[in-house]
């Protein structure tokens, strides 16, 4: 038995074609990929990089699916829940001018292919009764907005409270365009501003309201989570600015709770970094070093068990958007060469299309699904910080089995740079 000639026959026979990357083609070729989700709750899409065209448009079209044919009425990403409060609303409305919204938010996702994402969940809605709703997961740029949102509500049903809350929040609330340096390198004492924003958290759940599901009970509960977010983003830049795990926690509690909030399925668009089912990731991204954590899609798998279906979107080789997260923390394109021998993307070409499907579950000879079983050596990630001096081979991850990360993938032969805005 050759493990290696039989994973190729298998992608070779088992990889189903898909001949665009195109949002607005006939979703017929992704038809099995909606059978496979089933029942899920929530669906976590990771692709390998954040700066990938291709990568961004196949992702679009699966959003279009699942929202179409399959009921999804939320679509989350990582970018921050307060950011993305402002694009949700204007997903509803119509408000808002969308490439200023999409500027204020996170750097990988200012680019066209997401606003093209969001003009066509915004025209959907205006069509339908059902709407489709955006969520931020993330907990990292937590700006004044929310304070205001969270003030307004305090003074309106509990207006002896507004002092009290406004006590923390004159502490904390942020006062300048960048309270991520401000709050690490200009605040000393930062157990005292975690602590303002848990008495912050404290105050308004015990202000009173209604008990059950009704709109009283139902804008508390929401209040109550914009508040935690708050206390997230203390918390995190105090306690947790090398990335242990807590951000792919409370990423994965806000999704949680926006389920329980709302009934609604969610597709969560990511990175494999966070969507893959890992007890324990390790990524190497030079030159910050390694990081070991758990994952998002690992804490989905624990609460929604089969409810969750992590879908990974690989590629081989192109140029992608990277880079912002180092100086001069401005992204830009760099060219990422085919993988070396031991990353496991290599045994993903043998298959004659650009792009194409494979389930890890269905029709999976058995040799394939022991490889498939197997810890892996390396897999490929390009996230915030790849640098065009470093070599490209040096980023990677571990930790887990394909069959442990994805139920699918789609592999995508050669990727082109994100429009950014």
């Amino acid at each position: 038995m050759n493990t290696e000639s039989d994973v190729a026959e298998w992608v070779r026979q088992r990889g189903i074609p898909l001949s665009t990357a195109d949002p607005a083609a006939p979703a017929d070729k992704l038809v099995k990929l909606g059978e496979w989700v089933g029942d899920a709750t929530v669906v976590g899409i990771g692709p390998s990089t954040y700066g990938g065209h291709e990568q961004f448009t196949m992702t679009h079209r699966i959003i279009r699916l699942l929202v179409e044919e399959h009921g999804f009425r939320a679509v989350a990403t990582e970018d921050d829940w307060d950011v993305v409060l402002d694009l949700d609303r204007y997903v509803r409305t119509g408000e808002g001018d969308l490439e200023a919204l999409l500027k204020g938010a996170g750097v990988p996702w200012r680019a066209r292919e997401l606003a093209d994402a969001v003009e066509w969940i915004r025209e959907y809605n205006t069509t339908h009764d059902e709407q489709v709703r955006l969520v931020g997961a993330g907990v990292i740029d937590t700006r004044a907005a929310v304070y205001e949102e969270v003030t307004r509500y305090v003074e309106r049903v509990a207006p002896d409270r507004r002092a009290a809350l406004r006590s923390h929040f004159d502490v904390i609330e942020p006062r300048t365009e960048q309270p991520v340096p401000h709050f690490i390198m200009q605040v000393t004492d930062k157990d005292a501003w975690v602590e303002h924003a848990r008495s912050a958290l404290a105050l308004v759940e015990a202000l009173p309201h209604a008990e059950g599901d009704g709109a009283d009970a139902r804008e508390h509960a929401l209040v109550v989570q914009h508040v935690r977010q708050i206390v997230a983003f203390y918390e995190h830049y105090a306690y947790h600015l090398v990335d242990d795990g807590y951000r792919d926690l409370k990423m994965a509690e806000n999704l949680r709770w926006w389920h329980e909030h709302t009934g609604d399925k969610i597709v969560y668009w990511s990175t494999n970094a966070h969507s893959v089912r890992s007890a324990e990731l390790t990524i190497s991204v030079p030159p910050r070093g390694v990081l070991t954590f758990r994952p998002t899609g690992d804490h989905l798998r624990e609460w929604f068990g089969d409810g969750y279906f992590s879908l990974g979107v690989t590629f081989e080789s192109g140029d992608v958007n990277s880079g912002w997260g180092l100086p001069p923390f401005a992204s830009r394109a760099m060219p990422v060469p085919k993988q070396a021998p031991e990353f496991v993307e290599r045994h993903f070409a043998n298959n004659g299309t650009p792009r194409y499907l494979l389930s890890l579950r269905h029709n999976v000879p058995e040799a394939v699904r022991e490889w498939l079983a197997t810890p892996l050596e390396k897999a490929r990630v390009i996230g915030s910080i790849c640098d065009p001096g470093q070599d490209p081979d040096g980023y990677w991850m571990t930790g887990g089995s394909l069959a442990g990360w994805y139920d699918a993938l789609i592999h995508v032969k050669e990727l082109t740079p994100t429009t950014i805005l």
